[in-house]
């Protein structure tokens, strides 16, 4: 072998070699947090058991997981890294991102994860899942982040918007498992695999479980503010920006307004592109449905707008949305 060969074989198992420290050290700082969950169901006269994941977030012993794994049965059956197993009791869900809160009992304070900030996650990043596909708890997989900002349809048929890809495998089980960075933070809730696809694997963003925690902590469900729009994130030009003295790099483009809803009544129109609302920039559709949380139904808010070249500002009344 050639001497430039053995130096690049060797800069290549150092290479591994930090990979794999990295990817060990993440899991030692976070498995600990990692749970399993068993449901029980009767599909008529025959009983059937479902499983899932989930992780725990404070030491008190508030998890989360997915809508459809806390949905699959009664009672839920948690089991921690340790082996040993406590009922769950639902605080609340949200079918519309497939979040769900539980909560276990605990006599003493338990590992928990961070939910980081998936706002700086990059394409290429390199991601960690852990779950129980197929009933094999603490089951690792790793890979990049394959395109963010995708959207990905509920079970209830709306759109979860901002969705993280990645190509981290996933199987059936892994849902309601954390995401991580290699900063040991959570950065996304595994929730769905394309059936028949290889490596199309996604999670919903941790900014977004953020916001629902806190809704079904102090509210017990999910409020929404409804514009009556249909919407996606659309790149801003630079000078668009700049013109403007906007410190924004994309923006909510309006696809569709809806008749006979709120922003059809202030005066909105397909093709503008919200800014922002009540003076907070709305740079993605993920952020402009956390802007519109249950306080401002009702009550008029100010929509900062681009139609063509011109800057408008229309004042709206978000209705609940249903």
């Amino acid at each position: 072998m050639k001497r430039d060969d053995t130096a690049l074989l060797a800069q290549d198992i150092e290479l591994l070699d930090a990979y794999s420290r990295t990817v060990i050290q993440t899991l030692e700082r976070t498995r600990g947090g990692v749970v399993s969950l068993r449901m029980h169901a009767r599909r008529g006269p025959r009983a059937v058991e479902g499983a899932g994941s989930g992780f725990l977030i404070t030491p008190d012993g508030y998890l989360l997981t997915n809508h459809h794994v806390a949905d699959a049965g009664d009672p839920i059956v948690v089991t921690l890294d340790d082996g040993s197993e406590r009922v769950a009791q639902k605080v609340g869900g949200d079918v519309d991102t497939d979040l769900a809160l539980l909560r276990i009992g605990s006599a003493s304070a338990l590992p928990h994860l961070a939910l980081g900030e998936s706002r700086s996650l990059r394409v290429g990043q390199v991601v960690i899942a852990i779950g129980n596909p197929q009933g094999l708890a603490q089951t690792v997989t790793t890979g990049v982040v394959s395109a963010l900002d995708r959207s990905l349809r509920a079970r209830s048929g709306r759109l979860i918007e901002g969705v993280i890809q990645t190509d981290a495998s996933l199987n059936p089980g892994n849902s309601g498992g954390p995401l991580l960075d290699t900063r040991a933070q959570v950065v996304g809730v595994n929730t769905a695999i394309i059936a028949g696809a290889q490596s199309l694997c996604f999670s919903v963003p941790a900014d977004t479980a953020r916001w629902v925690v806190s809704e079904l902590l102090r509210h017990g469900h999910v409020r929404r503010a409804w514009l009556g729009v249909k919407a996606q994130t659309v790149p801003l030009p630079r000078r668009t920006a700049v013109h403007h003295g906007l410190e924004l790099a994309s923006a909510v483009s309006v696809d569709e307004v809806l008749a006979d809803g709120p922003a059809e009544h202030a005066g909105v129109k397909a093709g503008d592109r919200i800014v922002r609302v009540d003076g907070l920039p709305t740079q993605d559709v993920d952020t402009l449905n956390r802007v519109l949380g249950g306080e401002r139904i009702g009550r008029s808010v100010c929509v900062e707008l681009l139609r063509g070249t011109h800057k408008l500002a229309l004042s709206l009344v978000p209705a609940a949305r249903t």
